[in-house]
């Protein structure tokens, strides 16, 4: 699989919930929990936008 934002090939992706892209776990900034099969991530380029990063705290 290729990462969205790197353009690296890597094994295991996951989902930018703010931006949509699939990123690597090099590119993912931060993710939680909300609850046992609900994973909340977001990229390196997400959390440099504030309103993006607060949604993402807040959550």
């Amino acid at each position: 699989m290729i990462c969205e934002r790197c353009s690296d090939n890597v094994h295991f992706v996951e989902k930018c919930e703010y931006c949509g892209k699939m990123v690597c776990v090099n590119c993912e900034k931060s993710a939680k929990r909300l609850k046992k099969v609900t994973r909340l991530v977001i990229c390196k380029d997400c959390w440099g936008k504030l309103s993006v990063r607060k949604k993402f705290k807040s959550a």
